[in-house]
């Protein structure tokens, strides 16, 4: 595709990759800018390769059902949520391969396979997430001596609905046009440096990971909780009051199970941000450790009405 970008003069970047890794850390340099399309040639191969990282990653030669409870959610993260939610133009290409169902032959009462559609070679969804999804066909004729090839395209599906269930023979720019036009953006380019190719098997979570993951968020929870302790110790009233607004302020929601739902350097940020938000309210101030580093350790004050009790017991 080189030659036709130059001809435009259009600016082409490259990366030869199979490792939805490496597609993955584009996708999040295209949302930062740096560039206007994303032409992905060819997703069946990505998907192929993401496929074979499990199976190395399980040290496997073969998938189990179970495991799908695994790769699907794993590949809609990853791949299928930032595709549909980023905010530039993507151009995918998959290879078709067939659908197959089965039946029993009436005649022989046999249990036959036979093909019953056509298919991207690729997770099951990924082909209905575009905006256009096109089937690319090459058709032959042959009569006598002569001998005639074309290329069909078949629009399965258009959100604009402009083109939905047309097909155009030899397509070219102009058959897509109205259904691209009123859909289109116009995103800043910026500079790009690629880097060498990832290994996809790190996007998988392996049942220990989860572990060290929840235990992760477990410890930040606890550390929120005893933070929260220390500055508001009460269960009701004032205490309590306070304690509901810092959450909402740093977490955006006063619920545990939403709260619980944060990913651990969330929880970890908003401890930090707990703790500033509690010297500023002159709840708490920074001190520093024994050994003269400095830390998120702090020391906390008497709030307003702890004075007012000591004042009472005093009288």
């Amino acid at each position: 595709m080189k030659p036709l970008f130059a001809e435009a003069k259009i600016e082409l970047l490259v990366k030869e990759s199979r490792s939805l890794a490496d597609l993955k850390e584009t996708m999040k340099r295209m949302k930062e800018g740096a560039g206007e399309i994303l032409i992905i040639d060819s997703i069946s191969h990505v998907w192929e390769n993401f496929l074979e990282a499990f199976k190395q990653k399980v040290h496997r030669n073969s998938l189990q059902f179970q495991d799908w409870g695994i790769i699907k959610p794993s590949w809609k993260t990853e791949f299928s949520d930032p595709f549909v939610n980023d905010p530039y133009h993507i151009i995918m290409c998959g290879r078709a391969g067939y659908e197959y169902e089965n039946e029993i032959n009436p005649d022989t009462q046999r249990r036959e396979i036979y093909k019953s559609g056509v298919k991207m070679k690729v997770e099951g969804e990924t082909a209905y997430e575009p905006d256009i999804l096109v089937l690319m066909e090459q058709f032959e004729e042959v009569i006598g001596k002569d001998k005639k090839i074309w290329n069909e395209a078949t629009i399965i599906k258009d959100r604009s609905t402009l083109t939905h269930g047309k097909t155009f023979k030899m397509p070219t720019y102009k058959d897509f046009a109205p259904a691209i036009e009123v859909m289109l953006e116009n995103p800043l380019p910026r500079d790009v440096v690629m880097t060498p190719e990832q290994n996809a098997g790190i996007l998988f979570r392996t049942e220990e990971e989860k572990g060290e993951w929840r235990r992760e968020r477990d410890k930040w929870i606890e550390e929120i909780d005893g933070l929260l302790i220390r500055i508001a110790p009460g269960a009701v009233g004032k205490d309590k009051q306070l304690k509901l607004d810092l959450l909402d302020k740093i977490f955006g929601t006063t619920s545990e199970t939403a709260i619980r739902e944060f990913m651990p350097d969330q929880l970890k940020e908003g401890y930090k941000q707990l703790i500033e938000e509690a010297v500023a309210r002159n709840l708490a101030e920074y001190v520093e450790r024994p050994d003269g580093s400095k830390g998120f350790k702090v020391a906390m004050k008497q709030n307003g009405a702890n004075e007012e009790d000591k004042k009472v017991t005093k009288k």
